[in-house]
Order: C-alpha cells, then sequence, then structure tokens
C-alpha cells in the first residue's frame, strides 16, 4: 500500500461503541438478558481498552486500478489475548461476549471506512471483495484467491500476519478490496454481497443494508462450537 501513516481505529465507532445504545443493541441481536448487561459492559469496557492502545486500519490504491482500495483492518493483539485468558480461566460466557462485541465493533469500522472515504470528497464505496470467494480473479480483475493475503498484509505495514491456513492473526482482523465510485447516489451493497457463503445463516440480500455510505449495522453472533471448537 502507499507509504500512509497507519491510522488509529475510527474515532466515531470508538465513540459509539462506548454509548448504552451500543450495549442495548448487542443485547437484544444476541439474545442477551438484562441480568447479563453488568457483565457485557465490563467485557466491552476491557475490549475498547485494547483497541483504544492497538486498533488501526489502513487503505491504499491498488496498483493500475484506481478505483479500487486495499483495505486492512484489525482490533489488535489484546481482544485476542482478553479472550484467551477468559478461556483459560474457564469464563466460556466472557470469552464469547469478546467474540460478539468484538464482531460487532468490527462491523461498525465497515461503516466508518464507507465514510471516511465519502469525506475525502472523490469518491463513495460501490461494494467490498474478500479473498476466497467464489468468483476467485473474476470479472473485477482482482486476485482474489487467499494466496494473495500475505502479501496484502505485508503491504498494509499493520502488525497483522496469516497463518499457512490463511487464518489471520489477530484474529479480530479483516482484509477486503473496495470499489469505489465517483457517482454519489451508489449505495454499498454490503459486506454479504462480496461473500461467496450463500449458506451463510447471517447473510443479507442486496438492499436489505438502508444506510448506504453511512453504516453498516449488522450481528455476526456464531454458536460456541464455531467459536471455540467445543463440539466436533
Amino acid at each position: 500500500m502507499d507509504g500512509k501513516k497507519m491510522e488509529k481505529m475510527f474515532r466515531d465507532v470508538m465513540a459509539r461503541c462506548g454509548k448504552v445504545e451500543f450495549l442495548e443493541s448487542v443485547m437484544r441481536k444476541a439474545h442477551y438478558g438484562e441480568e447479563e448487561r453488568e457483565l457485557l459492559w465490563s467485557v466491552l469496557e476491557r475490549i475498547l481498552e485494547c483497541v483504544e492502545l492497538e486498533g488501526c486500519w489502513k487503505d491504499g490504491v491498488v496498483p493500475g486500478m484506481e478505483e479500487f482500495r486495499e483495505v486492512v483492518m484489525t482490533l489488535g493483539a489484546g481482544v485476542d489475548l482478553l479472550q484467551e485468558t477468559f478461556l483459560s480461566e474457564g469464563k466460556l460466557t466472557e470469552g464469547y461476549m469478546v467474540e460478539v462485541l468484538g464482531s460487532e465493533i468490527l462491523l461498525l469500522a465497515y461503516g466508518a471506512y464507507n465514510a471516511r472515504v465519502k469525506a475525502r470528497g472523490s469518491y463513495v464505496v460501490r461494494r467490498y471483495y474478500f479473498l476466497g470467494t467464489e468468483e476467485a480473479d473474476g470479472e473485477s480483475g482482482l486476485r482474489l484467491g487467499l494466496r494473495s493475503l500475505p502479501g496484502m498484509l505485508e503491504r498494509s505495514g499493520l502488525p497483522v500476519s496469516c497463518t499457512e491456513g490463511y487464518c489471520m492473526v489477530p484474529k479480530k482482523s479483516v482484509a477486503f478490496y473496495a470499489e469505489l465510485s465517483k457517482d454519489a447516489a451508489v449505495t454499498c451493497e454490503g459486506i454479504c454481497m462480496g461473500c461467496g457463503r450463500k449458506d451463510c445463516g447471517n447473510r443479507m440480500e442486496a438492499g436489505e443494508q438502508a444506510q448506504g455510505n453511512q453504516t453498516l449495522d449488522r450481528p455476526l453472533t456464531y454458536g460456541y462450537s464455531r467459536i471455540f471448537g467445543l463440539f466436533s
């Protein structure tokens, strides 16, 4: 990516996550009861402390493709360590809360990135492309195979890497291409339209995200078996 200094996590995301309205939204979406409010809030506060220190993002123009950006965002290694600490202590509830809250914060970051692009004045975000999707190296001309991930992360200059199996470290990190448009009336298709997982229970069809290039607000809540590998 270009030599621009990496950015701290979006201020508007941090501000929104520190409000009661965010917590209540998570409680509704993840079906937490009132009796879990205090614990959820305490976990959120600890997550935000980690993100404040290590959360960051970076984007850069894809060489030869002026209307595409490589984007990497991460909540930082501290969130992983917090979750691992909870799990090592047998606190599965708190560990799952880290997963739910971290996913929500990252989802807000997509919308904040859209707003940042729009604020620059020349483009808005049209859609996202994720590595490993069905249309690998498809019509867009992007190299969408997972083998492109290490290079994308290295170019970002962020403290994000991946394993041999292409799992990102820290875990609460995302890497994608953003297709931009000079048409200010364009509505971003949302993260689901760039994903090949047609069988996902959280999938939204085009048109369900009325927020366009302002914000994205969609939960990614998965079962314990998916997160912690507790069951085969």
